[in-house]
This record gives C-alpha cells, structure tokens and sequence, in this order.
C-alpha cells in the first residue's frame, strides 16, 4: 500500500487551525519512514514543505523516540516524543492532573474531559 504525506518545514508561518505542532525537513522523513520504501521524496518549492510517496516492505517498527524536528511550541527543534520537563507549564500541569485522576472515581466526569482537551 502506498502512503502520500505533505507537510510543512521550517519557515512556513505559524497556523492555529486545525492544530500545528511540528516542521518537517527532508531529512526528517528520511529517518522517520525509514521503514518504508521511499518512492518520492521532494521539497515543495510554492511554500516550505515536503512531499512524500512511499511504500511500507515490512512489519517492522523504528524506535522515533530519538528523532528530533522542529517544534512550533517549542520554537526549535525537539524529539517526537518530548520529555515532560520541555512542554509549557500548561500541559504540564494538565498532564499532571490527568494522570491523578486517571484511576479515581471521577473516570468519565466533565472534568477530565475538558483536561483532555486541554492537553491535545
């Protein structure tokens, strides 16, 4: 099965809808699809970005919790997977509380669906 992917690198502005989170260069997707067979892979040259075709041509996972790319709330570059300590205080303290109350008795309650919210 093929798998086409667009998304935007390092100097395209700042959006607030739907969400935007992360920038992507082409090495970037080098390592994160390394698992796949690269079909296409090229900069988008109207505004920064990349497009990707590839193939995946095996069951096998990539560990990308030491991929590092550029974070728009961090402003810089950061790993996929940020250590608690690097996130806004924000959601860091939502993040908190939501763990606090994952195993009480207020499961399914308002609040911790507005805490989820919050966090994504």
């Amino acid at each position: 099965m093929d798998i086409y992917i667009t998304t935007r690198s390092y100097g395209f502005p700042y959006h607030a809808y739907p969400y935007d989170f992360w920038r992507y260069e082409i090495e970037d997707m080098k390592k994160i699809f390394s698992d796949f067979e690269i079909i296409k892979l090229i900069k988008d040259h109207e505004a920064p970005g990349v497009f990707l075709k590839a193939k995946k041509i095996s069951n096998t996972l990539i560990d990308l919790s030491n991929i590092a790319i550029y974070s728009m709330i961090l402003d810089r570059r950061t790993t996929l997977i940020p250590k608690l300590s690097d996130m806004p205080l924000q959601r860091r303290l939502t993040l908190e509380l939501l763990g606090r109350l994952k195993n009480s008795r207020l499961k399914n309650s308002s609040l911790i669906r507005i805490l989820r919210l919050l966090s994504s």
